[in-house]
């Protein structure tokens, strides 16, 4: 696959990416980065190229999040008792995953049937 790219000198090339193997920082094996994984991460502008396989990158991010407070929250739209990963300051305004996803969605529909649509930001250059 052929992909262009612009340079911080703004000058246009163009990459012929490929599949590749790397090692994983935690425990040394061998995994694909794919052509499909690396497009995606161009799309979203992100830089760096990943350090871990997937089960070593799933382990060091539920470390990384166990040590995070949480705090527990009654949901304004559904009522349950829920987790969330902020300190609440107005129990009044907050949702669960599922009540902030589905008005996310009713939103996102609303504007579609508008003809808009919310921004997308492009995503950050090499």
């Amino acid at each position: 696959m052929i992909v262009e790219k612009w340079c911080y000198n703004q000058v246009k090339m163009s990459d012929q990416i490929q599949d590749q193997i790397l090692t994983c920082l935690d425990c040394g094996s061998k995994f694909m980065w794919t052509v499909g994984e690396q497009q995606f991460f161009r799309d979203k502008g992100l830089q760096n190229i990943p350090k871990r396989c997937k089960p070593c990158a799933a382990a060091y991010k539920a470390k990384l999040t166990a040590n995070h407070p949480r705090w527990w929250i009654k949901c304004s739209g559904c009522k349950k008792k829920a987790e969330v990963p902020f300190e609440p300051k107005d129990e009044k305004a907050i949702l669960c995953e599922g009540c902030f996803l589905k008005r996310k969605n009713e939103r996102d529909s609303a504007l579609a049937e508008m003809g808009e649509k919310m921004p997308e930001y492009p995503p950050r250059e090499f």
